[in-house]
């Protein structure tokens, strides 16, 4: 098996763009560094301010390239709960994008089709406090056979994984893929990893100071990070010095931004498949040569490190031209026979027809903290599922009887 896959031809693909040397710098900056002004990212890569608003602004053009910030939820009262929700209607599934892409809390929506069926995979912003009611709005779903089942993983930490451009052969503006040294790489790196979590989790973080002015600022720069703060003052109905004061002493002082990462696809969005792959290493050295091997290169561009019982586990998201991801499997079954993976299951992710949605600041009140309710659009579920269930009976009974007609006019 080994020698077959090691024998497997290097696959070349068509890029997104033609990249030069100094974007691909550039880009790959994006993922290695939190951005959060265009001189931390000018002083990076040793170029003047100017040159680097240039490139930017080239690839913002011709890619519709940008740069957002990741919030730390954790340090304003949410907590994170990637959802995978499994529904095989395509009536049902439409119900639960429609609703839930809708709902206030429901950062992002999407349909999957993976290793575990069919579904809805989203994640939800839930403040403390409010797990019980969480719980409830899935088990009522289940219960009302709205969704077959239900996994949802408690987001711990979201981390970059450096998209860069290792496999770019700037020659011939290509992508050139070549797994055999990727499994190469994983294997020789083990014994130089230590045998220790990549991070010290807390589950329960200290609170900083936070208020409406600064879940403001979040929430745009999660559209871009570098959005002019002043400019936002006019619609919050504050000066632009007290929304400048709210970011250097509040958001950027109390480490409110998780992290940055670029809006970048490196293949053709149309020959691109995103992916989420769920993984289970056997111990944290498997665990910390596979993340390191995938420095620089093209594969996946988050890990998410989230609650678990068992062995040290991740979701890796990015996006392959098709064939590649399957290529990207098939190694994972390799490393499953080295003994360094347990388990892992994947999930085609559908972006046609996803929504993501910025930090809901508007529902926070500073005396009540996060307004929270889950149960209309709970109500609006079922009612909905309920209906196109009633349709979907009433047009059996109809074929029915038209073929009882048919029978007995023969």
């Amino acid at each position: 098996m080994e020698g077959i896959a090691l024998q497997r031809p290097c696959c070349r693909h068509r890029p997104s763009y033609n990249y030069t040397p100094i974007l691909a710098r550039l880009i790959e900056a994006c993922y290695r560094i939190r951005v959060t002004e265009l001189k931390e990212l000018a002083d990076f890569l040793d170029i003047s301010v100017s040159y680097a608003y240039h490139l930017i602004k080239r690839l913002n053009r011709d890619l519709f390239f940008k740069i957002w910030a990741l919030p730390s939820y954790d340090k304003i009262g949410l907590r994170v709960l990637r959802c995978f929700l499994q529904v095989e209607s395509i009536k049902q599934r439409q119900i639960l994008l429609d609703s839930l892409s809708r709902h206030d809390f429901v950062s992002y929506t999407a349909q999957y089709y993976g290793s575990t069926g069919k579904g809805v995979c989203c994640e939800f912003l839930v403040p403390d406090g409010k797990e019980t009611e969480f719980t409830h709005f899935l088990e009522s779903l289940r219960s009302d056979e709205v969704v077959s089942g239900y996994a949802v993983r408690r987001v711990l930490a979201l981390e970059n994984v450096v998209m860069g451009f290792e496999w770019y052969d700037f020659s011939t503006n290509a992508w050139i893929f070549n797994w055999p040294a990727l499994l190469r790489d994983v294997i020789s790196k083990i014994d130089s990893c230590e045998d220790v979590p990549p991070h010290e989790f807390e589950l329960s973080a200290p609170r900083p100071k936070f208020d409406l002015y600064d879940l403001y600022i979040l929430h745009h720069l999660e559209q871009d990070v570098f959005t002019p703060i002043t400019s936002l003052a006019i619609k919050i109905r504050t000066s632009p010095q007290n929304l400048s004061y709210h970011y250097r002493n509040h958001v950027r002082k109390n480490g409110l931004i998780r992290t940055t990462r670029p809006s970048w696809y490196p293949f053709l969005f149309e020959e691109s498949s995103p992916y989420i792959l769920e993984i289970e290493f056997e111990d944290t050295k498997a665990l910390r040569a596979f993340l390191a091997s995938l420095d620089g290169k093209p594969i996946a561009y988050s890990c998410t490190y989230y609650e678990q019982a068992a062995r040290p586990s991740i979701m890796l998201a990015g996006a392959l031209p098709y064939d590649e991801l399957f290529n990207f499997t098939d190694l994972l079954d390799l490393l499953m026979e080295h003994g360094l993976l347990k388990n892992y299951d994947y999930y085609i992710v559908d972006l046609y027809g996803a929504k993501a949605k910025s930090l809901p600041y508007y529902c926070y009140d500073e005396a009540l903290g996060w307004r929270f309710d889950l149960e209309p659009c709970l109500r609006e579920i079922l009612k909905a599922a309920k209906k196109a269930q009633e349709g979907g009976a009433k047009f059996v009974a109809r074929l029915t009887s038209a073929a009882d007609s048919e029978i007995e006019s023969v």
